[in-house]
């Protein structure tokens, strides 16, 4: 059992740091340097999600992270995860678990699904050769203030989760 457990943790920690650092990665330092580059920066992007598949890697780590989690909840908790949240470390984990499930879900159905047609979109505008038809244009940038909301509050969230996951253990009451 111990072993099993470590392997987990080890699973959760190595695939939790990949996910929130890629998403940190991405929000801080990727996105705006795309945008002050464009529309070489927009390559850079299309080259990163399609061709690195950077998107994937995301989708790789935090279902590796979310479910390396619930299951060591599930056996930390032995079972009797209603008693577990009565704790304070039960509760702060519990709760920055739901912060890192609706992360994901908006990775899933918000960030990614926008990456892969940005991606899309600027590999149709590099092909023709020309100028992006105002239609293109109109849609980069609808694309583009989605995924910034869309970033703004994964990486909040992914903040709010790893505080509450670090310092669970310290709630004590």
């Amino acid at each position: 059992m111990l072993v099993y457990l470590v392997v987990l943790r080890l699973i959760h920690i190595v695939s939790s740091v990949c996910w929130a650092g890629g998403a940190a990665i991405f929000f801080l330092f990727v996105g705006p340097t795309a945008k002050a580059l464009a529309p070489g920066g927009m390559q850079f992007v299309q080259h990163m999600v399609v061709k690195r598949r950077f998107s994937i890697f995301m989708v790789i780590s935090s279902t590796l992270t979310v479910l390396s989690g619930a299951l060591l909840i599930w056996q930390v908790a032995g079972g009797r995860w209603l008693s577990y949240v009565e704790t304070g470390p039960g509760l702060v984990f519990t709760i920055g678990s739901a912060f890192g499930i609706l992360v994901y879900f908006i990775g899933m159905f918000g960030v990614n699904p926008r990456a892969k047609r940005i991606a899309k979109l600027s590999g149709e505008i590099q092909a023709a050769g020309g100028p992006p038809s105002s239609e293109q244009v109109a849609e980069l940038h609808k694309l583009d203030k989605e995924m910034s909301t869309f970033d703004l509050v994964d990486f909040a969230l992914v903040a709010v989760s790893l505080v509450l996951m670090a310092s669970a253990r310290y709630w004590v009451f």
